[in-house]
């Protein structure tokens, strides 16, 4: 299809490889051949009497009209995607729809894991892949790449809608066997004590470390960073160490790994744990269906 004598196809190919600034990277994004992919650029150069891509060393840089095309048609290619989907007819137990989202292992743990079945038994033919948290999250989300982002305040954008499913208090866990630490633990002694502290990865602390650290510094003693909340929990075990974690997850693995759950020696703000999806998929179907599951369970969470 052309408008404007542009080949709209090609817009699938210009958005690849302003993603990937190779054009066989880009070729194996939109499952081309190389020389098909070099054709294409060789097509939108003409169009556009620009380079677009330039090489710079061992790498391809974007030419400022490239620079200034790539949200634009990535916006206009989401804005098909959602029109394609937003069928009339929209029924979960027909449809074979893959839905990407990112979250944590924690979110698993306490939602997700009670959301999946129920959606197995209304929709069987709906896939899951659940993204891994990296250091362009947000951008991969603002591009379209992922259809649902689970996630707490503070770390969805302000660009696109989303709506609370719940707060979350904190909690500290020892060893039950830990017998320093009495019923209650003092500033003093959460102070000393070795941490098992959370890092989901380059990008970003997960939000109670962030806002610690932002209130009191760098004063803890941390002897364990891990990538995942429930190895935090697990690590703690035997030890003399302390983790400052999500109540519900807490509950969910004290008898498992023996842990005793203490209130922290002060106020943490609760955590509101948050859905985002795209502007552009508001009224997407498949994803309506699902956040109306994953708002329905969280209220018995």
């Amino acid at each position: 299809m052309r408008f404007n004598n542009l080949d709209l196809n090609l817009l699938v190919h210009l958005d690849a490889l302003l993603a990937e600034k190779s054009v066989s990277k880009a070729a194996k994004r939109v499952f081309l051949s190389q020389s098909a992919m070099s054709d294409a650029l060789a097509r939108m150069r003409d169009y556009f009497h620009d380079d677009l891509l330039v090489q710079v060393g061992r790498t391809m840089a974007p030419t400022p009209l490239a620079q200034s095309l790539q949200q634009p048609v990535r916006d206009v290619l989401i804005q098909i995607r959602s029109i394609a989907s937003s069928t009339a007819d929209f029924d979960p137990a027909n449809s074979n729809r893959k839905i990407t989202m990112l979250t944590s292992d924690y979110m698993v743990d306490v939602l997700l894991k009670k959301v999946i079945p129920v959606a197995a038994q209304q929709a069987p033919g709906i896939q899951f892949e659940f993204a891994p948290f990296t250091s362009n999250f947000r951008e991969e989300f603002a591009r379209g790449h992922l259809d649902l982002m689970i996630i707490p305040e503070g770390y969805t954008s302000e660009d696109h809608p989303s709506e609370t499913l719940y707060q979350e208090s904190w909690t500290c866990v020892i060893w039950s066997k830990n017998t320093s630490i009495g019923k209650k633990i003092s500033f003093e002694q959460y102070k000393k004590m070795g941490h098992v502290c959370v890092n989901l990865g380059e990008w970003r602390v997960p939000t109670y470390e962030e806002w610690f650290l932002k209130r009191y510094g760098n004063i803890r003693k941390i002897e364990i960073v891990v990538p995942s909340f429930s190895m935090a929990l697990q690590l703690v075990s035997g030890t003399q160490r302390i983790a400052t974690c999500h109540l519900r997850h807490a509950l969910m693995y004290a008898k498992q790994y023996s842990l005793r759950m203490v209130a922290p020696p002060f106020d943490i703000p609760p955590l509101k744990e948050r859905v985002q999806w795209h502007k552009y998929m508001d009224r997407d179907p498949a994803l309506v269906w699902f956040r109306g599951l994953l708002k329905s369970t969280a209220f018995k969470v």
